[in-house]
C-alpha cells in the first residue's frame, strides 16, 4: 500500500504540539495548522514572516545563530504539560533553518519520574552527608551577637576560596562545628570531610595516619598498605583538630604536603599528588609555641591564610539565651518532659557565671539539670552547682591576671570531672569532650595528682 507524504507528516504533527519551521534566515516557512488556528493566526498572514515578529519570546534565532538545540523546556497549555524542544535543520554541514515543537504524550510520566529523581536526590544527598562524615552546618551556630554575625559571614567567605583555614579559641567554642560549616558551605562539600585529632594520635603513628604506608612498611602493617587521610579527603576536606600537639617531624611533612600538594607513604617508593582543603584548629596559641620552639612558624604562616577565631562565651553572653533554648528542647524531648522552660532566676545564674568551659560546658549544665528536674520549669534550685562556682570565680579572679585565673579555672573543671569519674581517666576525658593525651597533658601542666 502506497502511503501519501501528506498522510506521513499528518501522523507526525498529531503527535507534536506548536510545530513551528523557519530558514536559515529565521522567516517562517511552516505552522502546524491547528496550532495557528488556536493561535488565531492565518497562514498566508504569517507565512514569510521573521519568527520574531510573530512570537517576540521565541528562541529559534538562537538556535540558529549558535547551531545548538534548546531542549526541555516545560510550560502547560490549558491544564496539560508541555515539553518545547528546538532543533536546527542541518544539511551538507549548514543549517538550513530550525524548528520547534512540543510533546503531549507521557509528558506527566515524564514529570513524575523527575519529582521522584528529585526525591532520590535529596535522600542520596542526606546519605551522602551522614557518609562523608558531615553532622553540622551553618544553621548549628546559634547566636546573634556581632561575634557570631561575623563569624557567619567570615565562614561563607571562606567558603568560595581553597586557602587553608586555622580555627582558634578555647575548648568548648565550637571549632569542630564552625569546620564542619565550611565544609558543607564550599564547592567540596560533596567530596569527604576527613577529620584527625593530632592530640589522640600517639606521635610515633601519626605520620601513617596522616600519610598513609605501603605494604611491608613496618612491623604489622596491613599486606595491602592502607591509605592515610590525605587520600581519604580527596577533592574533598581534611580537618586537623588540635594541630599544635603534633611533634615536630610531623610538622616538617605537613608543610611539604601542603607546599608541594603531594605526599609521600611511608615505606612508598614515589609521591602522590592529593587535591584536598586543610582545616586546622586549635585552643592553644601558636605564636606562643613558635616563640618556646614546639611549633614551626613557617607551618604556622601556611595554616593562618585565613584565620577564624572564636569568641568565648563569655565576651558574648547575650547569645547565652538562644543556646539554653536550643538545649532545652534538645535535651527536654529526650526525657520526655515536653516543653520546658526556664525561670528568670535561673537565667541570671547563667548570666553571672563565666562558662570556663564555654558551649560544651552549658550544654552539659542544661543537660544535667533536665535529668535532675521533674517539671517543666528549671527552677535556681537545679544548678545549685553552679553557685559555689561563682564565689570561687570570683576570688580567684581578684588580683591575679587572666591567664592565671583561667588555669585555676580549668584546674577545678578537671578535678571535679576526675571526681565524678571516681579517677577514671578515659571517662573524665569524655565526660570533658577532649582526647584522653590532651587530658593527660593538662594534668601535667596544671600540676594535679
Amino acid at each position: 500500500m502506497t502511503v501519501r507524504r501528506s498522510e506521513i507528516m499528518k501522523q507526525v504533527c498529531s503527535h507534536l504540539y506548536g510545530l513551528v519551521v523557519v530558514d536559515n534566515q529565521a522567516r517562517i516557512i511552516f505552522v502546524e495548522e491547528n496550532y495557528a488556528k488556536m493561535k488565531g493566526w492565518k497562514m498566508e498572514e504569517i507565512i514569510g514572516r521573521y519568527i520574531k515578529d510573530v512570537v517576540p519570546t521565541s528562541r529559534l534565532p538562537a538556535v540558529l545563530e549558535t547551531g545548538k538545540p534548546i531542549l526541555g523546556d516545560i510550560f502547560y497549555s490549558e491544564g496539560k504539560p508541555l515539553i518545547c524542544n528546538r532543533v536546527p535543520l542541518i544539511k551538507d554541514g549548514a543549517i538550513i533553518g530550525a524548528m520547534s515543537f512540543s510533546v503531549f504524550e507521557g509528558v506527566d510520566k515524564l514529570l513524575y519520574s523527575l519529582e521522584e529523581l528529585r526525591s532520590q536526590l535529596s535522600y542520596y544527598k542526606e546519605k551522602l552527608k551522614k557518609h562523608s562524615g558531615i553532622k553540622y552546618s551553618l544553621e548549628n551556630i546559634i547566636g546573634s551577637s556581632d561575634a557570631v554575625v561575623a563569624m557567619r559571614s567570615t565562614i561563607l567567605r571562606a567558603a568560595c576560596v581553597n586557602s587553608t583555614v586555622l580555627i582558634q579559641g578555647e575548648t568548648g567554642t565550637g571549632k569542630e562545628l564552625v569546620a564542619h560549616a565550611l565544609h558543607q558551605e564550599s564547592r567540596r562539600s560533596h567530596y569527604p570531610f576527613i577529620k584527625l585529632n593530632c592530640a589522640a594520635i600517639p606521635h610515633e603513628l601519626i605520620e601513617s595516619e596522616l600519610f598513609g604506608y605501603d605494604e611491608g612498611a613496618f612491623t604489622g602493617a596491613r599486606r595491602v598498605g592502607k591509605k592515610g587521610k590525605f587520600e581519604l579527603a580527596e577533592k574533598g576536606t581534611l580537618f586537623l583538630d588540635e594541630v599544635s600537639q603534633l611533634s615536630l617531624a610531623a610538622q616538617a611533612k605537613l608543610l611539604r604536603a601542603l607546599q608541594e600538594k603531594e605526599i609521600e607513604r611511608v615505606g612508598g617508593t614515589g609521591p602522590i599528588a592529593v587535591n584536598i582543603r586543610i582545616i586546622a584548629a586549635t585552643n592553644d596559641d601558636l605564636e606562643d609555641q613558635i616563640k618556646q620552639g614546639t611549633f614551626r612558624s613557617d607551618l604556622y604562616y601556611r595554616l593562618n591564610v585565613i584565620p577564624i577565631k572564636l569568641v568565648p562565651l563569655r565576651e558574648r553572653k547575650t547569645d547565652i539565651l538562644l543556646l539554653v533554648e536550643k538545649f532545652i528542647d534538645k535535651y527536654g524531648d529526650q526525657a520526655g518532659l515536653g516543653k520546658v522552660t526556664i525561670a528568670p532566676e535561673a537565667m541570671e545564674i547563667f548570666m553571672e557565671y563565666e562558662w570556663p568551659g564555654n558551649i560544651r560546658e552549658l550544654e552539659h549544665a542544661v543537660e544535667r539539670a533536665i535529668n535532675l528536674c521533674n517539671s517543666n520549669v528549671l527552677e535556681p534550685s537545679h544548678f545549685g552547682w553552679l553557685l559555689p562556682k561563682i564565689q570561687k570565680q570570683g576570688k580567684l579572679t581578684a588580683g591575679r591576671g587572666i591567664q592565671e585565673a583561667k588555669a585555676s579555672i580549668e584546674r577545678e573543671i578537671i578535678l571535679d570531672a576526675l571526681l565524678s569519674t571516681q579517677g577514671n581517666k578515659k571517662k573524665a576525658a569524655e565526660l570533658l569532650g577532649i582526647a584522653r593525651p590532651l587530658l593527660y597533658q593538662k594534668i601535667r601542666r596544671l600540676g594535679i595528682n
